[in-house]
């Protein structure tokens, strides 16, 4: 029913009057193989032409600014990192969608509409989201005569659990570590100072002071410098996904807290055969779990608004939405997705995993006006205190700075 209402909505448009339409549409800088067949099949229905632009993280954040600060009518259409939603909602520059979406929010994950929403009003369209692994070497636990991490949930590795076995994975002689995170980016090293129990922002989204630099912050961000100035199971300075990537795959990595898009790209290491566990917890916490990926939204001041809404209604379809799975294997934002291929994709036992991570143990990053800054300055923190800086004032510093910047959102 939802391919046929975006059919039918598409339909409405007249295609002798969409065919003279170009849509902007800056995209992530995806592989072309993985975008156009998405943006060609709007094309094919509707007769809108998409003119996406493929561009690196880095510079569709710095596009979106400089474009949407200009406050004219391109782009029409932008995907949008789901923590950044309230920044620019907050400024303007996403159309409410509440009206587009009326009665279809039922049909998404929950957890996936958090990041679309400001102030209780919808603004991005979810189009995928995203979990954690621990990923695991299997060949490195039998030579080492380590049992393998459990797939389940209910029995889920402990992080206290995990360093005595990272150091037995530790091999310095041949630059073998037992453990790291797949970066140092917030999206993913927040799930360890909530999991111990922290607050990592105040309750009105603007404020860090008391927070990201509080003592269950403290603490949780002491244990993290640790495994890598006390315990020495991580690599120093190993900061970008790319680079953990290949040590896992080459096994000089044991085990590695990575996303579900390592389930596809681990398969380019031809002798590597590694598992899936859930995330690891504190024992006096709770499991927490990274989630929230891209959406789409709307310029509120495009010229071709009945374009711009036909697209975004169609890939909120069931059709549009298998196609993107297919292309590219984020985790589904349609319920209708995990239902269909409940027996075929989802039978892995990682899928299962992710399936009930976004289900119990998903949290979402901050939402707040200000997440550009606040991630920002909490990266750079991150990385200080894995190189050895003083975790309370590297964190009270982060605060500090955080806090001057969300002025301009009071």
């Amino acid at each position: 029913m939802a391919g046929l209402a975006g059919t039918a909505f598409i339909g409405s448009l007249g295609r002798l009057n969409a065919q003279s339409v170009s849509l902007s549409v800056p995209w992530m800088g995806w592989p072309e193989e993985q975008v156009r067949p998405l943006m060609a099949a709007f094309e094919n229905e509707s007769g809108v032409a998409i003119a996406e632009e493929r561009l690196p993280i880095v510079e569709l954040f710095k596009t979106l600014e400089v474009r949407l600060q200009a406050r004219n009518e391109t782009p029409d259409v932008y995907l949008v990192d789901g923590p950044l939603t309230a920044s620019y909602a907050a400024r303007g520059h996403l159309l409410d969608l509440g009206e587009l979406m009326a009665g279809e929010r039922d049909r998404f994950v929950p957890t996936t509409l958090v990041q679309g929403t400001y102030n209780d009003t919808l603004y991005a369209m979810p189009l995928g989201t995203s979990s954690q692994l621990l990923f695991y070497n299997k060949k490195l636990f039998a030579e080492a005569g380590l049992p393998e991490p459990s797939a389940d949930p209910a029995a889920r590795m402990t992080w206290e659990d995990l360093v005595p076995l990272a150091r037995d994975l530790t091999r310095p002689d041949s630059s073998q570590f037992g453990f790291a995170f797949e970066n140092i980016n917030p999206y993913q090293l927040l799930a360890v100072p909530q999991s111990w129990g922290a607050e990592v922002i105040g309750p009105d989204g603007l404020t860090a002071a008391g927070y990201v630099d509080g003592e269950a912050m403290v603490e949780a961000m002491s244990w993290y410098q640790a495994l890598f100035q006390t315990h020495k199971v991580g690599p120093v300075g190993t900061f970008q996904t790319g680079v953990t990537q290949e040590m896992f795959g080459s096994g000089k990595l044991a085990m590695m807290v990575g996303g579900t898009w390592n389930l596809v790209g681990l398969n380019k290491f031809q002798d590597l055969d590694f598992g899936v566990a859930p995330h690891p917890y504190f024992a006096k916490g709770k499991p927490v779990t990274p989630t929230g990926s891209w959406h789409v939204g709307i310029n509120p001041r495009t010229a071709h608004m009945d374009e711009a809404t036909a697209f975004v209604k169609w890939l909120s379809t069931r059709d549009a939405m298998d196609l993107w799975f297919e292309l590219r294997q984020y985790p589904p934002a349609l319920k209708q997705i995990w239902e269909e291929r409940a027996d075929t994709t989802f039978v892995d036992p990682a899928w299962a995993i992710v399936r009930h991570e976004l289900a119990e143990t998903a949290t979402p990053r901050p939402a707040t006006p200000g997440y550009r800054e606040y991630e920002e300055f909490l990266r750079t923190a991150m990385q200080d205190i894995q190189t050895g800086a003083d975790v309370r004032d590297t964190l009270a510093r982060a605060a500090q700075n955080i806090d001057r910047e969300m002025r301009k959102y009071r």
